[in-house]
């Protein structure tokens, strides 16, 4: 797509909606979805969480996502898993959902809200979500992916994650906040992509102060 055709999107969402996939004992220990949701909370942002230990719940909330979404709700969404380059694991039940398993789900949900569903990934190689977009197809499953291209550490997912809402909160676009965080904490391993290359991608979030 040549530059001149890229689209522009503007998006003002309304809530964080976090699907945290650790085991119990690394939910209570890691805290990283309690963390960047408090910290979101503290700046007025609403966010929801749902602890999804299995497939079968992690397919459930999505469809609860969904329903939301049809109620004209905007939703950045926030997955918190294991991962690898196919998927995420499930550690607590040792289930695999492949990114082809998320596909129709999330271009429900991408559909219900315009083609405006932002998907955050804080898991190992979370980048790869990027596969189940379809160069070709007329519809996505997301506007756009933030993601880590290798192995996610606990403490830089969390660094990651509120420097991003930060610097987003502050008025930055996704591009740029992305951006600046790679030269701020030199890491070439986080990335932005979009799957329709927007040239430029507008948004911010609702504060509930």
């Amino acid at each position: 797509m040549s530059i001149d055709k890229l689209q522009n999107l503007s998006v003002e969402y309304d809530q964080i909606f976090f699907i945290d996939c650790l085991p119990e004992d690394e939910y209570n220990d890691w805290k990283i979805s309690q963390d960047i949701s408090q910290f979101l909370s503290d700046n007025g942002i609403l966010q929801n969480t749902s602890i999804c230990r299995n497939k079968k719940l992690v397919i459930a909330t999505l469809n609860y996502v969904l329903k939301l979404a049809s109620n004209e709700t905007k939703i950045c969404l926030h997955i918190v898993s294991h991962g690898d380059k196919d998927g995420l694991w499930i550690k607590s039940t040792d289930e695999d959902i492949l990114w082809t398993d998320f596909k129709q789900l999330l271009g429900q949900i991408n559909d219900a809200m315009g083609g405006t569903l932002l998907l955050n990934m804080t898991s190992c190689k979370g980048l790869n979500g990027i596969k189940i977009v379809d160069a070709n197809a007329t519809n996505y499953p997301f506007f756009g992916l933030i993601g880590y291209s290798v192995d996610l550490e606990v403490d830089r997912g969390k660094d990651i994650n509120k420097m991003f809402y930060e610097k987003i909160l502050n008025g930055k676009q996704i591009y740029d906040a992305v951006s600046e965080l790679k030269k701020e904490l030199n890491d070439d391993n986080l990335y932005c992509i979009s799957s329709q290359g927007y040239k430029i991608i507008k948004s911010k979030l609702s504060s509930h102060k």
